[in-house]
């Protein structure tokens, strides 16, 4: 009898060891009856996350995941009005959030070696020393009605008297706002748009000279039909996620690029400090970030991957910044949030002071 009682103590300590030894990343059971909570977009994105991925991680892991829908200000609120008694594990926020959620502690660093497909992630789309990282991007540019318009070769064109009342604007309410500050200061200085985000003190004046083309500032996805009425002839700055769907659908609608570069509009994911399910965590980043959810979530919502690899047939690849040969062609550029967040305020105070009246 004793011997029966030593070896099954033998026998439980050694079980311990090995549950001990092995990752929890890959242990699916032992995941069984924890509850994850994640905040994802309210977008259609969200609803698509909710639908496809969401029910094969629960029956892969073993637990229950639940989800908050908001955008990138609206997460952070949440993390910060639970950071004493943290509920979510992973939030998804915009590249524009990571700097914020940082300085405020609200997330941490993504550990490299506990999340496998973080090493197929374009560097572009790290963020804050990996306290960040995208699983979708959008590209933002101009649109047009491609059956009135020709595409637009330069930004510098849609300052021409031709285009008298004929701009939609995007309201200064979207972050994308600030991105027509950065071309005028790229064209009031010569520079590139990675330089002139730094010289826009140089780039009101030219912004100014846009008010004459401006026949209305839009805040709403429905009023990019005007451009397609031919009610006017260009809007922007936009997130081709806005168009695209539109475009697929036979509207006649379509992005431009010109020389001078597209914005990237990126939607990520981070890790939240203290999460109380981090292993899972972890593992729901790990599947978004999988070839096959890339794969899905860009064919569904024309948004470009952020992994190397993914194959798209040519009539998807025409609406995604991907490869990364595409994205050199677009001269792709994402802007510097950390120096522009701080002076946003600022900067949409005097652009409603630019364009009032």
């Amino acid at each position: 009898m004793t011997k029966l009682i030593l070896n099954r103590r033998r026998f439980l300590h050694a079980s311990a060891a090995a549950t001990l030894a092995t990752p929890y990343f890959y242990t699916a059971a032992s995941a069984q009856d924890r509850v994850l909570q994640v905040g994802v977009y309210n977008s259609a994105q969200g609803g698509l996350i909710k639908k496809e991925v969401l029910p094969a991680f629960e029956k892969e892991f073993g637990c229950k995941v639940l989800t908050t829908e908001g955008a990138t200000l609206a997460n952070i609120a949440s993390l910060r009005a639970t950071r004493d008694n943290p509920v979510y594990s992973v939030m998804s926020m915009d590249d524009v959030g990571f700097p914020q959620a940082k300085a405020e502690g609200l997330i941490e660093e993504l550990p490299m070696d506990e999340i496998p497909n973080l090493a197929n992630v374009y560097p572009r789309y790290l963020f804050e020393e990996n306290y960040g990282v995208g699983f979708a991007v959008s590209i933002a540019g101009l649109f047009i009605n491609p059956q009135m318009s020709k595409p637009i070769e330069s930004y510098a064109e849609i300052f021409e008297p031709k285009y008298a009342r004929k701009m939609m604007l995007n309201t200064p309410k979207n972050t994308q706002s600030v991105l027509m500050l950065i071309v005028a200061s790229a064209l009031a200085t010569g520079k590139s748009l990675q330089e002139a985000q730094y010289m826009t003190d140089e780039g009101w004046a030219r912004l100014a000279d846009l008010k004459p083309n401006v026949l209305t500032i839009y805040d709403g996805e429905a009023q990019v039909m005007m451009v397609a009425q031919g009610q006017a002839t260009v809007g922007g700055i936009e997130y081709s996620k806005a168009i695209y769907p539109h475009t697929r659908k036979g509207v006649p609608l379509d992005m431009t690029y010109p020389k001078e570069g597209a914005f990237t509009g990126i939607n990520g994911i981070a890790l939240v400090k203290g999460a109380p399910q981090r292993e899972l965590g972890l593992a729901w980043i790990d599947r978004l970030l999988s070839p096959e959810v890339q794969k899905m979530l860009a064919e569904a919502t024309l948004s470009a991957p952020t992994v190397k690899g993914v194959e798209f047939s040519d009539d998807s690849l025409k609406y995604l910044a991907y490869p990364e040969a595409r994205m050199e062609e677009l001269n792709l550029f994402t802007p510097d949030w950390n120096y522009i967040i701080p002076r946003r305020a600022e900067w949409l105070e005097k652009y409603n002071q630019t364009f009032a009246g």
